[in-house]
This record gives structure tokens, C-alpha cells and sequence, in this order.
């Protein structure tokens, strides 16, 4: 029979949900930043009367949007599962599976560094009982 390892195994899974939380609230504030940006590029571009100097900026804004982008592809692809356990019931049990992991480490180094102690010594069970 193989090794469940069940505490690695609920850590990995909810390190990945806060893993997601994260991100998502990166992503969001990526996005917001290169927002401000890209409107503070467009304004430099529409001012900036010498065409090389305008050549930059489209350049620097078009970075910018492929960076949005990077933070929105980030989103969205974190946003459902942030929003799953970020309501009802859902956002009980992740609070719950953080306990249940430390419980199931207990249970798991227990088991790991269990011996057995004789409840006889040598010669008590010689089968008569006293009355």
C-alpha cells in the first residue's frame, strides 16, 4: 500500500488557493496602474509635436497595453476561483481545511514516530488470574 501523504497534499492545494488570491490581487492592481498609464501616454502623445518623439511613446504605450494585458490574462484566469471561495460556505471550508491540515500533520507525525510499549513484562501473563 503506498504513503497518502494527505497533509502535503491539502497544503498543496490550499497554498494554491492563496497562491490565486494573490495573484488576482496583483493582476488587479497591474491593471489599474497601466490604465493611468496608457491615459498619461495618450496625453504626452497628443501633445508632443515632433513625430520622433511621439514614435517613442506609441512605443512606450504599446508596451503598456501588452502588459495590461499580461495582468488581465492573470485575472481572469484566477478571478472565478478567488470569487468561489470568497463567498458562503466556500470561504468557511478553506478556513476549515487550514485546520484540518494541521490536524492531519499531527496525526501524520504520530504516526511516523510511533512505537509500541508492551503493556506485559516478561512473565506477568502466565494465564492465572487472581479473584
Amino acid at each position: 500500500m503506498s504513503e497518502i501523504n494527505a497533509y502535503d497534499k491539502l497544503r498543496e492545494f490550499v497554498r494554491f488557493i492563496h497562491e490565486c488570491q494573490a495573484l488576482n490581487e496583483m493582476a488587479k492592481e497591474g491593471i489599474s496602474t497601466e490604465e493611468k498609464r496608457q491615459q498619461d501616454l495618450l496625453h504626452e502623445i497628443e501633445f508632443e509635436p515632433r513625430a520622433k518623439e511621439r514614435s517613442k511613446l506609441c512605443t512606450k504605450l504599446h508596451l503598456s497595453r501588452k502588459e495590461r494585458r499580461r495582468y488581465k490574462d492573470i485575472f481572469e484566469e484566477t478571478d472565478d476561483i478567488v470569487q468561489f471561495f470568497n463567498t458562503g460556505n466556500h470561504k468557511k471550508i478553506l478556513e476549515q481545511m487550514s485546520q484540518l491540515i494541521g490536524k492531519v500533520r499531527k496525526v501524520e507525525k504520530y504516526h511516523a514516530n510511533r512505537t509500541y510499549m508492551p503493556r506485559l513484562k516478561e512473565g506477568d501473563g502466565d494465564g492465572q488470574g487472581t479473584i
